[in-house]
């Protein structure tokens, strides 16, 4: 194994699926690509509409804000001692990243999960089981419950 790629937007879930990957590249001496997928062109109508911002104000936003992401990302290696590289891809989240591990020959792609079942992943969708459908390559998922409510 030599090149890994992990699906990263700074959530628990990612965050978790980072020092996973870390410790796999550690072993196997490979490299991380922490990648954070945006569509950007279907965010801009959203975050116009929702903060009155023009559509070159909205992409300038969206950019800093992925820029800020995979900053973490490399942040959150630097801690654990890992360099990794990162790449902002702008297409939908799960063909984007599939493209990509396609495109730059990754051996694996490592993906947090909430574990959600039922109701609240049909309606909220799986980046993971898109990425393990679509995905050529194995894809390595780190279950992260979620955060059951205090009574």
């Amino acid at each position: 194994m030599k090149r890994l790629v992990v699906a990263y937007d700074s959530s628990q879930q990612a965050d978790a699926a980072l020092d996973v990957a870390i410790a796999l590249a550690r072993s196997e001496r490979a490299a991380i690509v922490a990648c954070y997928a945006i569509d950007i062109a279907a965010e801009i109508g959203r975050v116009a509409a929702a903060f009155h911002y023009t559509p070159s104000s909205a992409v300038k936003m969206l950019r800093e804000d992925a820029r800020a992401i995979l900053e973490a990302a490399s942040s959150r290696a630097a801690a654990a001692r890992f360099e990794i590289q990162t790449k902002l891809i702008d297409a939908p989240v799960v063909s984007g990243i599939t493209s990509y591990v396609r495109r730059i020959g990754a051996d694996m792609i490592v993906a947090g999960s909430h574990g959600r079942s039922g109701l609240p992943r049909l309606l909220l969708g799986s980046v993971a089981e898109g990425l393990m459908r679509r995905s050529g390559v194995p894809v390595l998922v780190v279950r992260t419950p979620a955060r059951k409510a205090k009574r």
